[in-house]
Order: structure tokens, then C-alpha cells, then sequence
């Protein structure tokens, strides 16, 4: 295992509905797909022959295709896990993407993650109803953001979190995938094959809780995760997918909501 951290980071170490998996409440295509905005990482190939594998972070609403670039100083810590040494270097930034490069790996499989900085985010009454639609939370949440003073202005602390599992010349065990890298919401590998992967929030699996899957076509899925906090792919689901949540937490004092958003992107062929 090896991690690496650019050196303007800070080390990560210091960092609804109801339904069982058969069910999967919510396997609905959205057609608001082209309203979110969502933060991922793409690699140039999910399995990569290249000694420096090139990785693209972009803020999207037409995944599998880049949108604008992170800009580099959004960047809080760079991450890198697998075989040999694997280290993620920012490179240069264009117009729809911040191109990273993977340096060190050996063959097998390789994570790859970015946590943006932190962002406080005010959204006027008109903003919050398209916001909520987007970023599917818990009813807590929901109720929390509704009993607001009208005009409401929700303010936030916006997290953002993007994962890739990709491999290199050929893929090997999974094992790093399945092991968090810490931050407040991740998901995670399950060991059981490329259709099933964990979502944890501080840690803990989210049961019964909303996920998005986006799949190459450009079609976005309204999941549930089952009672363990595992989403379950459907079986049409191949080639490059995008997985998504959101979690909003109320604040305790009066002060600024938290929500942290997380994206993981594999390929299932």
C-alpha cells in the first residue's frame, strides 16, 4: 500500500424510501441528469498499459464526459493506493478537466481519490428546491432545511469527495479498494466482484439510504443501497458507471449545514 499526498495537502489521516436489495426501490431513469454538477475523477483507461496512467478531474453534468477543470488550487489532498508506489501528481489544467498523473504504480489494481477544499456555499430560496431535487438526503435533512425562516438561505459547507478504482496492465486483487480511505463519505469496494460497492459515512455503512448510478449512456438511476449499505448494480449496467451520493447534515448550533458529496467511478467490463 502507498499513499501520496501533493505537497500544498493536508494528510487524509487527518481527515430514503426503504429497500432490500431485490427491490431496489428507485432503479428510475432521471432525466434531470443535465442539472447536476457533479465532481469525478476519469481515468484516460479504467485498465491502463501506460508507465504514467493520466487521470482527469472534472466537475460535470454529462458523465462519462469531462465539463470544466478543478482548478488546481481547489485541491486539498491527493491520494493513491495499490501496488508498487503509486503517487497522484497534478498536472497541467484545460478547459473541461486538471489532467493527474499516476506515477509509481505496479501492475494491478489501483485507487486514486482527490477531497476538494472545503467551500462555504449560501443558496438563496430560489436555489434550494433544484439543490434538494439534486442532492438526494435524508428526511431529517430534508425537514431540517423546510422549517428554515422564510425567505430561506440555506448555507452550507460543501464537501467534495472523488474516487476511482482503475488498474494497471491488468487487474489484481481488490483488497485496497475495500479499505476506506477516511474521508466523511466514501465508497468502498466489497470484495464480492465489480457490481456491488459500500457506501460509509464516517466510517459506518448507510443503510437503506439514496444513490445515483450514471451510467455511459449518460442515464441516470435512482438506487437505494440494501439494509448492509451496499449498492447493488443492475445487471444492464456495464462499461463506465458513476456512482454519487449526498449527505446533509443539520447544524447543531444554528450555524452552516455540512454536506459532503462523493462520486466513485469503475468500469464493470
Amino acid at each position: 500500500m502507498a499513499v501520496a499526498v501533493s505537497s500544498k495537502a493536508l494528510s487524509l489521516r487527518t481527515l430514503w424510501g426503504r429497500a432490500r436489495p431485490i427491490l431496489l426501490i428507485g432503479a428510475i431513469a432521471c432525466s434531470s441528469a443535465a442539472q447536476a454538477h457533479d465532481f469525478f475523477l476519469l481515468p484516460a483507461n479504467f485498465v491502463d498499459p501506460g508507465a504514467r496512467p493520466t487521470i482527469q478531474a472534472t466537475i460535470g453534468s454529462s458523465f462519462p464526459s469531462a465539463g470544466t477543470a478543478l482548478p488546481e488550487d481547489r485541491i486539498e489532498t491527493l491520494y493513491a493506493r495499490g501496488p508498487g508506489t503509486p503517487r497522484l501528481q497534478a498536472g497541467a489544467a484545460g478547459p473541461q478537466a486538471l489532467d493527474l498523473r499516476l506515477a509509481g504504480a505496479s501492475p494491478g489494481t489501483i485507487v486514486a481519490a482527490v477531497k476538494a477544499r472545503d467551500r462555504e456555499v449560501d443558496y438563496a430560496e430560489d436555489r434550494i428546491p433544484p439543490i434538494l431535487e439534486e442532492y438526494r438526503i435524508s428526511r431529517q435533512a430534508l425537514a431540517a432545511v423546510d422549517a428554515l425562516p422564510r425567505p430561506r438561505t440555506l448555507r452550507v459547507l460543501s464537501r467534495r469527495f472523488a474516487k476511482t478504482i482503475m488498474c494497471v496492465d491488468a487487474c489484481g486483487s481488490e483488497s485496497e479498494a475495500a479499505q476506506p480511505v477516511g474521508v466523511a463519505l466514501e465508497f468502498v469496494a466489497t470484495g464480492t466482484g465489480r457490481d456491488h460497492y459500500k457506501l460509509l459515512s464516517l466510517g459506518r455503512p448507510l443503510p437503506d439510504y439514496p444513490v445515483d448510478v450514471v451510467t455511459s449512456d449518460g442515464q441516470r438511476r435512482h438506487l437505494t443501497t440494501d439494509g448492509s449499505g451496499v449498492i447493488h448494480l443492475p445487471a444492464d449496467a456495464r462499461g463506465p458507471i458513476m456512482l454519487f451520493a449526498a449527505v446533509m447534515t443539520p447544524p447543531a448550533d444554528g450555524g452552516r449545514f455540512t454536506l459532503d458529496l462523493t462520486t466513485l467511478t469503475v468500469s464493470t467490463q
